[in-house]
């Protein structure tokens, strides 16, 4: 299921506390949030990640799974059903389409074509459609850093990049702001979010903020 951008209203996700669990996905699939949000990139990989995938589509929730970008990652989870991809510490245009390229088949990109759970195995009774396939991927970046700021037009610009998410903690990091008491909360970290929110909206892209970051994406003037 790929993730209903644009929203004409917020979407409201959350991450679950023990991705691999199918319990924990069932429990909180009941209290209605729009998606659940699979991290990859500080959790393990888990074996059953087909089956996880195949029961959040069966609650009608898309599952949003963060993955660090290599092509290898990127053919293996979406091999596995996954439909709404998001890349880690993407700080220039080159890494944005990077991960563009490994998300969609041709012409869009370069993923390689195989039967598994994305495509009942090959067994759909319809024709392969390239088009269709592509359209179903919905691929976001996240912007983290100082470079990734400084580039956040050209990231955002980027052919099939859907949305982009900000990633405060280590933004906070990256501008030197961490260790003070403040932390990722600090009002610098805050205004260059919004900055970079502006900036997105501006190009037509999707915003997506952790809910305790105390930062809020600017709404691009009206044109």
């Amino acid at each position: 299921m790929r993730l209903p951008l644009p929203a004409i209203t917020p979407l409201l996700g959350i991450l679950p506390p023990s991705p691999s669990c199918p319990a924990t996905l069932s429990i909180l699939g009941s209290v209605g949030f729009d998606f659940f949000f699979l991290d990859l990139e500080h959790n393990p990989v888990p074996s059953n990640l087909p089956d996880l995938l195949r029961l959040t589509k069966s609650m009608g929730t898309p599952s949003l799974v963060r993955m660090p970008f290599s092509t290898e990652n990127y053919q293996r989870i979406l091999d596995a059903g996954a439909t709404n991809v998001l890349c880690p510490m993407v700080s220039t245009a080159e890494e944005a389409r990077a991960v563009v390229e490994a998300s969609k088949f041709p012409p869009l990109g370069r993923r390689g074509c195989a039967g598994g759970p994305w495509n009942d195995f090959s067994t759909a009774p319809d024709a392969f459609s390239v088009s269709k396939a592509n359209a179903k991927v919905c691929v976001g970046v996240q912007i983290e850093t100082i470079e990734g700021v400084s580039n956040a037009r050209e990231i955002a610009s980027t052919e099939g990049v859907d949305w982009v998410f900000l990633g405060p903690l280590d933004l906070a990091i990256s501008m030197g702001y961490i260790e003070t008491k403040e932390g990722w909360r600090h009002e610098e970290v805050k205004k260059v979010v919004q900055e970079v929110g502006g900036i997105v909206r501006e190009e037509g892209k999707e915003v997506i903020l952790d809910g305790w970051s105390g930062a809020t994406a600017a709404t691009p003037p009206p044109t």
